[in-house]
């Protein structure tokens, strides 16, 4: 991260620690999101059961970046960018908990999948698990490069996610209407399926975040979008 050269050592090894701990916490996110997925679509119970673990520690780091950045303002009372990114981070740190807590609510209804004879149908979900994880992965890495071009890609794409997920909703939503007994199956994939469109929309947050970070524009609500060099 370039910090600006800031004369005082102690003020950017602060922010360096708080963009590092945002990143670890992205990175379990994104982990937690694959073992629960990779957990129904493999039938691993053990997957599934980490990602639920694993959300203890998100818990953890989201208090932890919320000291950090409060500490930062306290002590230091950052303006202009590094203002911007210490608000950014701990408003990145809130919707990766919220994915965090996404994942886990995929794992149980695994769990819940893999005591009845499995599905071919399930397999449907990869391309918006797919589709959600890249969302989630370019946000993360718009966030640890202050790209703010990449992250405005993202948030412009957040519409394709959405139609990728009303199309599986709608294909999960007319089985239930087969009564072949995997009823209940069937209704917690619509529900995964709208977890995983959430993690894409939350990842959308994310990149909207750099962009407010880098350019001093916010763009949320179908604002304006900044002009970049």
């Amino acid at each position: 991260m370039d910090t600006g050269g800031h004369i005082i050592t102690s003020f950017n090894d602060a922010l360096v620690e708080l963009q590092d701990t945002t990143i670890s916490m992205g990175t379990n996110a994104l982990a937690n999101i694959d073992n629960a997925i990779n957990g129904l679509l493999t039938r691993n119970k053990s997957l599934c059961n980490q990602s639920i673990a694993d959300d203890d520690e998100e818990d953890r780091l989201e208090m932890e970046i919320d000291r950090l950045g409060l500490q930062i303002i306290v002590k230091y009372r950052p303006l202009a960018t590094d203002l911007r990114m210490v608000i950014a981070s701990m408003k990145i740190a809130s919707n990766l908990e919220r994915i965090s807590d996404h994942a886990v609510s995929i794992a149980k209804r695994a769990r819940k999948m893999l005591k009845n004879e499995e599905l071919e149908e399930a397999s449907h979900l990869e391309p918006l698990y797919k589709q959600a994880r890249d969302f989630l992965s370019k946000a993360l890495q718009a966030y640890a490069d202050g790209d703010a071009k990449l992250a405005l890609e993202i948030v412009d794409l957040e519409e394709s996610i959405a139609k990728t997920y009303k199309k599986t909703s709608k294909s999960y939503t007319k089985l239930l209407e087969s009564n072949n007994g995997h009823e209940r199956d069937y209704l917690d994939l619509v529900f995964i399926a709208r977890y995983l469109d959430r993690v894409g929309g939350l990842s959308a947050n994310i990149a909207e975040d750099v962009v407010f970070t880098h350019s001093n524009t916010d763009i949320r609500h179908g604002a304006d979008r900044p002009e970049l060099g």
